[in-house]
């Protein structure tokens, strides 16, 4: 920012968050910590110059203008501030006498987007950020360009969620890891202290975010990526981040008005306590969903030996983001395997975003990586074939390429009547019955399995809420859990005819 500290508030950390210097600032994590009001109040930085077009999201509009909504807060402090300011409620827009403006809108799907596509965004405000998908922060960011006299930048707001894209943001550095006790206390998930304000910065590398400690450092892994200027320089310019993790605790002004505040919350359940209190990204509530990570240990090892048979099946997709669908499904897949005990090994996940060609190359890559792998003999790989000639079509297209790459593919059909719930019972019911259903141990799709399952409540797929992974283990634990095993003919008893 380019005017220097605007005031002291009441805390440390809602005076690290005021005067955050990042391009990008998230502050929050927990219930009270005052993150609108300040969120609101660093606008006051840029509203005397008369080129500062300010924005405040929100995914649902009518929560700007509820009650506690945003705009009605903002319309009363931006008032205070000057009494000359001018307000409109359609469209929500606040208007100072320098010829500044700050905009709320709902950001809610594809004409959310499209309403905001070529505008000029000075600085915006994310309220409740963990609404957004990450592709929808992304767009905004790319409207943040002005000619007022300042550096645009953005700043989000949160409670913590633990399928949020934020989370992925903030595991690496500003955590503590799965397993962590300070103190003989379990602090997994929670915020660390020392991490508070610390600038750290990001490049936008294909569809993920790669971070470092400086921005040379990513320069030099990252910058041939880039184009370079008239005079050779990198074009690859990394992006600064700042996380402020704030509680009731960090607002004095609450808890004097309000005394009883902090006691209501340490009475809740345990799990909201954890997520509103302590401000915990990994907390989830016990009680909802069909699945519990709990239900099903994690293995370094099995004995392959005493496998009956391998299934993998997929679940099929073949979009990439774009500007018209910033979030689609992935291509997902779920290799089980059966212990001549009956008992059932989550071997291995696959999820990505690739256009259709590249999905079908990717399929027979993995299948036959795992005929490789695992032998041909137990091994079975399955796709959903959807109901009616449609259906039908597609498998002769999927058939026709399995036999081109001489692998083979079978198929299961999806039912017109029977939803994903209905699918992805047996297996929840069977994992919850012990230890029946085991976990391979795999660093890089555990939390990604545990995360989708647990949040599966039923329902189709959203933008925040996918369940590729979800429908792919349903069909292949269906398979593997109630058909018959190919019975073991010797070649002694084969007639010639």
């Amino acid at each position: 920012m380019d005017n220097g500290v605007l005031f002291a508030p009441a805390s440390r950390k809602q005076e690290m968050f005021i005067n955050s210097q990042a391009f990008l600032t998230v502050f929050g994590g927990a219930a009270g910590s005052g993150k609108t009001f300040l969120s609101l109040m660093r606008f006051l930085y840029w509203v005397e110059d008369p080129n500062f077009v300010g924005y405040v999201f929100r995914k649902n509009a009518t929560d700007l203008k509820n009650g506690g909504g945003a705009f009605r807060e903002a319309v009363k402090m931006f008032t205070a501030y000057d009494s000359r300011v001018k307000y409109t409620k359609q469209p929500m827009c606040i208007y100072f006498p320098s010829g500044a403006t700050i905009n709320f809108t709902g950001l809610d799907g594809e004409a959310g987007m499209n309403a905001i596509q070529g505008i000029q965004i000075s600085a915006a405000m994310l309220d409740e950020a963990t609404h957004f998908t990450e592709e929808e922060v992304m767009w905004i960011i790319s409207r943040l360009r002005t000619t007022a006299k300042m550096n645009p930048c953005l700043w989000l707001t949160c409670n913590p969620h633990p399928d949020s894209y934020l989370r992925k943001w903030l595991e690496p550095f500003h955590l503590y890891p799965m397993g962590t006790y300070v103190n003989g206390e379990l602090v997994e998930g929670r915020p660390k202290p020392e991490s508070d304000g610390v600038v750290r910065y990001y490049l936008r590398v294909g569809n993920d975010m790669v971070w470092g400690s400086t921005e040379q450092d990513l320069i030099a892994e990252y910058g041939h990526l880039y184009p370079k200027d008239h005079s050779g320089k990198t074009t690859c310019k990394p992006r600064s981040f700042a996380f402020i993790s704030a509680t009731c605790l960090d607002n004095p002004p609450l808890l004097e008005a309000n005394p009883e505040y902090l006691s209501s919350l340490m009475s809740l359940p345990r799990v909201t306590k954890e997520r509103l209190v302590m401000g915990n990204w990994f907390a989830r509530e016990e009680e909802s969903g069909y699945f519990k990570r709990q239900w099903t240990p994690i293995i370094r090892d099995f004995d392959e030996n005493k496998v009956k048979r391998y299934v993998r099946a997929f679940d099929l997709a073949a979009t990439v983001p774009s500007e018209a669908n910033h979030s689609p499904d992935f291509t997902a897949s779920v290799l089980l395997a059966r212990m001549t005990d009956d008992s059932i090994v989550i071997v291995d996940v696959e999820q990505y975003r690739k256009r259709a060609g590249e999905v079908e190359d990717s399929v027979f890559d993995t299948i036959k990586k795992d005929i490789e792998y695992y032998g041909a003999t137990k091994y079975q790989a399955y796709l959903p074939q959807d109901p009616g000639a449609a259906g039908i079509m597609v498998k002769k297209n999927w058939l026709r390429l399995a036999m081109e790459n001489g692998v083979p593919l079978r198929f299961s059909k999806v039912s017109t009547t029977k939803g994903k719930l209905a699918s992805f019972l047996p297996f929840s019911a069977t994992a919850e019955s012990g230890d029946t259903v085991k976990v391979l141990e795999n660093n890089e799709w555990n939390e990604k399995f545990f995360n989708e399952l647990e949040s599966f409540d039923g329902k189709r797929s959203t933008a925040t809420k996918k369940d590729d992974i979800v429908d792919s283990c349903s069909l292949a634990f269906n398979v593997i859990a109630t058909s018959k095993e190919l019975p073991k003919i010797s070649a002694s008893k084969l007639k010639m005819r």
